[in-house]
Parts: C-alpha cells; sequence; structure tokens
C-alpha cells in the first residue's frame, strides 16, 4: 500500500483501521468507497477516498487521475440502480480534511434542484445533527450497511466493474 500518514482519518479508513458502516462498497488499486464519515444525514452520502495520502489533485499520478474517472461512473451507475435519484452530485472541497476525497450525494427527487439547495440541505443537518443532537436525518447504521449492500451488489453485476 502506498504512503499514509498516521491520524489521518482517510488514510485510517483506507488502511482498514476504522471501518464505516457498511464497510468497502468498492475500491481498485487507487480509490475507495464508503460511506461518509461525518454524522451521516443523507441515504447514500458515500465518499470516494485515495488510497495514499495526498492532498492536492494536482500532486495526483497519472494513473491515479485516469482511475479516477470510471470509480466515479461505476458508483453513479450503481446509486443510480439502487436509489433512482433525481441527480448525483460528486464533488471535493478539501476544507474538511487534508486527504484527498471527494462527496457523492443523491439528490433525492422530491428535494429542490441545484447545487445550493443540496449543500444547503446537507449543512443544516449536519449542524443541527451535531450542534443540537437532533436525529431527524440521521441514517440508522443498519439502513447505511443495506444501501452499501445494495450499492455493491449492483455494482458487482455490472459487466465493466
Amino acid at each position: 500500500m502506498a504512503a499514509l500518514l498516521p491520524g489521518c482519518l482517510a488514510c485510517d479508513i483506507v488502511s482498514g483501521k476504522f471501518v464505516q458502516p457498511g464497510g468497502t462498497i468498492f475500491e481498485n488499486t487507487h480509490w475507495h468507497v464508503d460511506t461518509a464519515t461525518s454524522a451521516n444525514v443523507w441515504p447514500g452520502f458515500l465518499m470516494i477516498k485515495l488510497k495514499r495520502h495526498c492532498v492536492h489533485l494536482a500532486d495526483l499520478t497519472p494513473l491515479e487521475a485516469a482511475s479516477l474517472g470510471p470509480v466515479i461512473q461505476i458508483i453513479n451507475r450503481a446509486l443510480m440502480q439502487v436509489l433512482h435519484p433525481a441527480r448525483i452530485y460528486v464533488c471535493s472541497f478539501g476544507d474538511g480534511s487534508s486527504h484527498i476525497h471527494f462527496w457523492v450525494l443523491p439528490r433525492p427527487p422530491e428535494m429542490k434542484s441545484g447545487l445550493h439547495p443540496v449543500i444547503f440541505n446537507l449543512d443544516m443537518r449536519i449542524a443541527l445533527t451535531k450542534c443540537l443532537h437532533l436525529k431527524k436525518w440521521l441514517v440508522p447504521p443498519a439502513k447505511l450497511v443495506q444501501i452499501a449492500g445494495q450499492v455493491r451488489q449492483s455494482i458487482k453485476q455490472m459487466p465493466s466493474a
């Protein structure tokens, strides 16, 4: 395995020291996919993490960069099949962690479209859950495991995965 940074949560996850609910959903030589590491307030909120410690996208190797697109496509296909979202957002802000990772957010059909309403909904749900301990949006661990299993199974059935 490539170089990992002790104490980095993403590194601990890709090394197997810490396992998210549902475990590893998909991985290849360079990328690891599992459920989100924060308070999971969104069904199907997944994280794509680089399997070595790296901070900047500009520092990806050519092979890491080339293998990212297919991972995003595979995860999106599986989420479309399992959850039937109106849209799937894949984004990387890089402010919350010094480890390259991407959020995968399947927007339910009943949620208003557009990146701003989606990010507002996510931020509001996380803030109210963490700060005020509201449990309304928390996805139960059993549901996270169920969705992870369904996505994993969908990927296994793909001819190209």
